[in-house]
């Protein structure tokens, strides 16, 4: 039997709560901890690439999610007037809301056994050969054979056993998302461009609803009035006439229909454990979501890692493996992300050919097992 037969999940996100579910899969006792006080009920969209999927499929929840968001096989790309420019087959692929695919994941998760603690967070950790001895926020204190940092892009957890080396850094681009009624025009990954090098892009996340995304340059991170975001990006799309993104802005009317953040990115080398603590997702490589793969790698991490651990008894050669097995995936992920932000950035319209032969090329390696 393998050492670890207790761990502690920090962050109940995509990532976590996958992690949670795999890991009670294979008879591990699971307790997972978020700083949130209740599963977020509004989010962006997520699509879940044919690898993610597949991860899915291998914890029996792929056809949830199918049922729950959206198929499709499709690249498209229209100008922005809405006139389609060329077509591409893709992998098959789910788009699905962020808040569903979350109940999946997290129900699935609890109702084998994971135990789920709101409003909690860690305090301090004293990190041993032999196991991990945990301080919550709320005085109790227990110990356990693994602790799985799951906890983002700006990881406390990461901060206090790596120390501040893998901080993450502004990409050069924020990123605009909403929620909106899908048009009939949207039943793939749709790409709506300009001739002054402005990029749209959504895709379905369910029968009636799908994702919208614009992503902005600018050489230091963005803040805006959290009040005026709904009438800051209709402002900014001024020239997209395409009919479908017009009766899209038209129904953003709050601002908190918007989400807006920087784009924050880390890739963490390899190992990603030190001692008993290992990193997750986010965690460990955070992306830009230019290959709309952060969440999808977060799954397959947790499928990897509950492999590790069933495949060997040493916990230290289980994380050992599991971050051989992951490094250099995601490494590749991140780069080829990061180079589709360049070339945003850099020339727009030049590179536009480059980037979707790359986020083609990219999709089918995608494809190959993780």
């Amino acid at each position: 039997m393998n050492e670890i037969k207790t761990v502690l999940i920090v962050g109940s996100g995509i990532g976590g709560a996958t992690a949670a579910y795999a890991l009670r899969r294979i008879g591990v006792d699971v307790h997972c901890i978020d700083i949130k006080t209740e599963t977020p009920l509004v989010g962006s969209g997520i699509c879940l690439l044919h690898n993610a999927l597949r991860a899915m499929g291998t914890l029996s929840l792929a056809e949830q999610c199918l049922d729950s968001g959206y198929r499709f096989d499709a690249f498209r790309q229209f100008d922005a007037a809405g006139h389609l420019l060329c077509s591409n087959s893709a992998p098959p692929s789910c788009g699905i809301r962020r808040p569903e695919l979350a109940r999946i994941v997290e129900t699935a998760a609890a109702g084998a056994g994971a135990i789920f603690d709101r409003g909690v967070t860690v305090d301090r950790l004293v990190n041993r050969p032999e196991g991990v001895d945990v301080y919550f926020s709320n005085g109790r204190q227990a110990t356990y054979d693994l602790v799985v940092a799951a906890d983002g892009v700006y990881s406390p957890i990461r901060q206090q056993i790596f120390g501040g080396h893998y901080n993450p850094a502004f990409a050069g681009q924020s990123v605009w998302r909403f929620n909106t009624v899908r048009p009939v025009e949207v039943d793939g990954f749709c790409l709506f461009r300009t001739q002054t090098g402005k990029t749209v892009g959504s895709f379905p996340t369910g029968q009636n609803s799908c994702y919208i995304f614009y992503s902005e340059n600018s050489k230091d991170p963005l803040r805006i009035p959290e009040s005026e975001a709904h009438l800051m990006i209709r402002e900014r799309l001024l020239e997209f006439t395409a009919p479908a993104l017009v009766a899209s802005l038209e129904q953003v009317t709050k601002p908190r229909q918007v989400i807006f953040r920087p784009l924050d990115i880390t890739l963490v080398p390899a190992p990603w454990h030190r001692e008993r603590v290992v990193l997750l997702g986010d965690a460990a490589h955070a992306p830009t979501p230019h290959m709309t793969s952060g969440g999808g790698m977060a799954i397959e991490d947790a499928v990897v890692l509950a492999e590790c651990i069933t495949s060997t008894q040493s916990a230290n050669a289980a994380l050992e493996l599991y971050s051989n097995r992951r490094f250099e995936r995601c490494k590749i992920i991140y780069g080829a992300s990061l180079q589709l932000c360049r070339n945003e950035q850099q020339d727009p319209i030049g590179n536009r050919e480059n980037s979707a032969a790359l986020l083609l090329k990219t999709y089918q390696y995608l494809g190959e097992t993780a």
